[in-house]
């Protein structure tokens, strides 16, 4: 008998796209913070059985590096 919730389901669809959205905005706006929200929020929904969580945590973390690349390179450059 399968008494899982049906909401659950959804929930880690829904932790792994907003890890998703806030690693891509994370490559130009606050990767500092923006970054690690998306890694736990992927991190969470892979751990949960999501494949997309694996997904939103890998493009959270390259989103981190990269952003904070950028925001360095800008920051050297006095623009």
């Amino acid at each position: 008998m399968n008494t899982a919730n049906p909401s659950s389901s959804s929930n880690k669809q829904g932790m792994a796209i907003g890890g998703l959205v806030c690693g891509i905005v994370a490559f130009l706006f606050f990767p500092v913070v923006l970054g690690p929200i998306g890694i736990i929020l992927g991190a969470v929904s892979w751990k949960a059985g999501n494949k997309m969580g694996m997904t939103a945590t890998i493009v959270s973390i390259i989103g981190l590096v990269v952003g904070m690349m950028l925001g360095a390179a800008m920051w050297s450059s006095g623009a």
